[in-house]
């Protein structure tokens, strides 16, 4: 296979990987949400994964990229036995990691629940210091398997085999829905057990899909070992490099990236330690804290995240285009990729995030149940999703040209901005605040990428700056349609059912989606971003001859 084919399938690979699980991580929730009963009954899951999500970024460290960089590098020298060397000893090292990770997360435990319920405020919620802690030393114990199956992960990525990474993430995440969705059912209504105990192997979930994840790694290996000692055995190029020099040079790559893969966990982790706390001191009751906190960072944000998974596929297939452009000084061809990429994402992230914000109130009834509190925060929080996807794409086109370690200055300022701003904010618009903190923040580091972009990389926004005004325009439009279908719709059909609702969402998306399309066909802006697919549509429709 030559080495374009073979990169192109790559990417193919690990962004419909990413794209599967992230669709699959969207829809569990439906189930999931009904078998548990509730926004409030599903706050101990939700305290539990958000410091997980750190102690994962941190105990992996950004490894694979850096494993699958360093393998990639001393390969292409020929030097087989320093690769070797690499991967044999990380799985040692990331071992250990992942049992320092575990020790960690169930020490701090009792402080994380202790921030997280605001008992130093002297409030209470629905649950206890003793049933967040002990819900987070469950998962704390999935930290052991994560590094491993990480860093594997990176080392046949390294080899130029996107396969073993692509399946084994589609079956950790089949694996652990199937176990929290089953799971939970069992102990509520086979076991007769308590909301906790389900919340509890919910989350013990996260170990029996890694588990699951490494022992596909395991067939696969098993499968190309052979031809991996083949390539040692030809190795004739003398380099060897020492243990220490070998995790620096890890180290060195790894930096940027765990900077940059904390960035939405952060943020997700000040909500959670000042949340409840400043909605108190708005003199919010405590007992509606964990039902507020688990719709803006559960319920709303699953949702809000659809039209983001397009992000997190750019930003993987994105990186050795640049690079390679950006290495061999083709500007004009870089600065095309980057308008193409950044045209194409807000060309469809910004239709369905405005249309997430009009049909806010039918699409939260048919995720979950009819809730007004609900339907107003996803409202609000729709149109973020267009900063996340830009923050995403723009972040691997700095690191595409080199500019990481802005990147990683960039994000702990957003981070110190989220922090100064959530808590003040919370108190003034209550959990809205939060919503709102998060997309100054998000604003922030955004303008500064555009920034970086246009100074080092020489790129020029007069055109991408038009595309955008257009977009939002039709965009607009499209809201302002698919707002008046859904209210005359209503007046016949209750949004309070789920197959009312689901009706309204149907025919809504189907208007917008033809209104938004046919304006974007007649003004030729579709043909920008789409190729030829516009000119197809047309033939069919029989518009164009």
């Amino acid at each position: 296979m030559s080495e374009s084919k073979e990169l192109v399938r790559g990417t193919f690979l690990i962004t419909l990987s990413i794209l599967i699980t992230k669709v699959l991580g969207v829809l569990y929730i439906i189930p999931f949400y009904a078998i548990i009963g509730g926004e409030e009954k599903l706050a101990p899951f939700n305290y539990a994964y958000t410091p997980y999500n750190i102690a994962i970024a941190v105990a992996t460290a950004g490894v694979p990229l850096a494993a699958s960089k360093y393998v990639s590098k001393y390969n292409a020298l020929g030097a087989y036995k320093v690769s070797e060397k690499l991967y044999k000893s990380s799985f040692i090292v990331m071992t250990i990691t992942g049992f320092i990770g575990f020790f960690i997360l169930y020490l701090l435990a009792p402080t994380i629940a202790t921030i997280t319920l605001a008992n130093k405020s002297g409030a209470k919620g629905g649950w206890s210091v003793e049933d967040i802690t002990w819900i987070i030393r469950i998962i704390s114990m999935v930290v052991i398997f994560i590094p491993l199956l990480a860093t594997w992960r990176g080392v046949f990525q390294g080899y130029k085999s996107m396969g073993p990474t692509a399946v084994s993430e589609v079956i950790e995440q089949i694996a652990r829905i199937l176990f929290i969705l089953i799971g939970s059912y069992l102990v509520l209504n086979v076991f007769n057990g308590s909301v906790l105990q389900a919340n509890g192997i919910a989350t013990f979930a996260a170990a029996i899909g890694a588990v699951a994840g490494i022992f596909t790694l395991w067939y696969y290996w098993k499968k190309r070992k052979p031809n991996i000692e083949k390539m040692v055995a030809t190795d004739v190029s003398g380099i060897n490099v020492s243990y220490g020099k070998m995790y620096k040079e890890i180290i060195s790559y790894s930096i940027p990236f765990v900077i940059v893969s904390l960035n939405f966990p952060l943020f997700n982790l000040v909500d959670q330690f000042t949340h409840n706390g400043a909605l108190d001191l708005a003199g919010v009751p405590s007992r509606l804290h964990d039902y507020f906190f688990t719709i803006l960072n559960m319920t709303t944000n699953k949702i809000v995240m659809i039209p983001t998974s397009l992000s997190a596929g750019f930003a993987v297939s994105l990186i050795p285009f640049i690079t390679k452009t950006y290495e061999s000084g083709e500007l004009s061809e870089m600065h095309r990729q980057i308008r193409t990429s950044l045209g194409v994402l807000m060309y469809i992230t910004v239709p369905a995030s405005l249309g997430i914000m009009a049909l806010a109130l039918p699409l939260y009834t048919v995720f979950y149940s009819y809730n007004i509190d609900g339907s107003q925060l996803l409202f609000y929080y729709a149109p973020v999703a267009i900063l996340i996807g830009l923050l995403s794409v723009t972040a691997s086109m700095l690191q595409g040209i080199d500019k990481q370690k802005l990147t990683v200055f960039v994000i702990l300022v957003a981070v110190v901005l989220k922090v100064v701003l959530n808590t003040p904010l919370i108190m003034a618009f209550h959990t809205a605040g939060a919503i709102l903190s998060t997309a100054i923040a998000l604003l922030f580091a955004v303008l500064c990428n555009f920034y970086i972009l246009k100074k080092y990389a020489n790129f020029d926004f007069s055109e991408t700056w038009l595309h955008f005004c257009k977009i939002f325009l039709y965009g607009l439009i499209m809201m302002v349609a698919v707002e008046l279908s859904s209210f005359l719709l209503q007046m016949f059909i209750s949004p309070e059912t789920k197959f009312g609702a689901l009706s309204i969402l149907i025919i809504s998306v189907i208007i917008g989606m033809l209104v938004y399309g046919g304006i974007t066909m007649k003004t030729k802006l579709a043909d920008q971003f789409l190729g030829e697919i516009p000119n197809k549509v047309r033939r069919k429709l029989g518009i164009i001859k």
